[in-house]
C-alpha cells in the first residue's frame, strides 16, 4: 500500500541532495534540456537491447538520465515534465511502483502541457490497481474537470472514472460518466468503450432490451466513421467487434429463447 495525504496530489518529494550529486556526477551534461532528454532516450533506446538478467542496471542508468534532465535544466518546464514522466513509466514497468507515483506526482504539479495530463492519469491507475479507490477517483476527476486538458484525456479520465464508481457499486455515476463520453467523446475507439460499457451494465442487470438498445445507438453513432476506408475507419470496425455486447449478446438471447421454448414445451406436453 502507498501511504501519503489524503489529497490525490501530495507535494512530491524534492530530489534528494545527495541523489542530484549522485546525477551529477554520473550523468552527461548536455548544453540544455532538449539535448539531455534526447541523451535519456538513447540511454533508454539501450534498455531492451541488454539480456534480461541485466536490464534492471539499465533501467536504472535510463531512470536516472531522465531525472537528470529537470536536475540540469529546471528552467524549461515542458520538458522537465515531459522527463519526470517517461522516469516514471521506466520505474513502472519495473515494478517500483512507489517511486513512479513519485515522478507522477512531480510532473503532475507542473501542470505543462500533455504530460503533465497523463501523469494524473497514471496517478490514477496506480491507485486504482493498489484498492485505493478515492484517490484514485480524485485524479481521474481532477483530469476530467481541467479544461485545459486535451479532450481525448478528459474523456479517458471519464471512462476510468467510470469504472471506480462502478466497483464502488455508484452505479448510476458510472452510467452518467460513460454516457457522457458515449454521446460526446471526441475519439471514436473512447466512444466504443464507453458504449459497450454502458451496454455491459445493462447485460449484468439481464436487461437485455436496454443493452440491445446500447448496441445499436453505437452502431448508429459510429458507422459514418466505420464505413471510413482508412487506417482510422479499420481501427472503428476493429473496436467494433471487439465490444464485449456484439459477442456476449447473441448467445444471452439465444440462451433466453431456448429457456422459453422449454419452458412452453413443458407446459403443453
Amino acid at each position: 500500500m502507498f501511504f501519503f495525504a489524503n489529497s490525490a496530489f501530495p507535494v512530491p518529494c524534492t530530489q534528494p541532495v545527495q541523489h542530484e550529486e549522485h546525477l551529477e556526477k554520473f550523468v552527461p551534461y548536455m548544453q540544455d534540456a532538449r539535448a539531455q532528454l534526447d541523451h535519456a532516450r538513447r540511454v533508454k533506446g539501450a534498455l531492451y537491447k541488454h539480456p534480461p538478467e541485466s536490464r534492471e542496471f539499465w533501467r536504472k542508468l535510463a531512470v536516472e538520465a531522465y531525472q537528470a534532465v529537470r536536475v540540469f535544466h529546471p528552467e524549461d518546464r515542458a520538458i522537465s515534465t515531459e522527463a519526470s514522466f517517461r522516469a516514471g513509466e521506466l520505474l513502472r514497468a519495473g515494478g517500483r511502483d512507489a517511486e513512479a507515483l513519485q515522478e507522477f506526482l512531480w510532473a503532475s504539479t507542473r501542470r505543462a502541457g500533455a504530460f503533465s495530463t497523463r501523469a494524473r492519469l497514471e496517478i490514477g491507475h496506480l491507485h486504482r490497481r493498489n484498492e485505493e479507490d478515492r484517490k484514485a477517483l480524485d485524479a481521474y476527476l481532477d483530469v476530467a474537470a481541467d479544461a485545459r486538458a486535451d479532450a481525448a484525456h478528459r474523456d479517458d479520465a471519464w471512462i476510468w472514472a467510470g469504472q471506480i464508481w462502478k466497483r464502488g457499486k455508484r452505479i448510476e455515476d458510472a452510467r452518467r460518466a460513460w454516457k457522457r463520453v458515449a454521446e460526446g467523446g471526441r475519439d471514436p475507439l473512447d466512444r466504443i468503450r464507453a458504449f459497450d460499457l454502458l451496454g455491459v451494465l445493462w447485460f449484468e442487470e439481464d436487461d437485455l432490451e436496454a443493452a440491445c438498445g446500447v448496441l445499436n445507438q453505437c452502431l448508429q453513432s459510429l458507422s459514418e466513421a466505420a464505413l471510413e476506408e482508412t487506417r482510422s475507419g479499420e481501427r472503428v470496425r476493429n473496436a467494433l467487434l471487439r465490444m464485449r455486447l456484439v459477442d456476449a449478446l447473441p448467445r444471452a438471447i439465444a440462451s433466453r429463447k431456448n429457456s422459453g421454448e422449454k419452458t412452453g414445451s413443458s407446459r403443453n406436453p
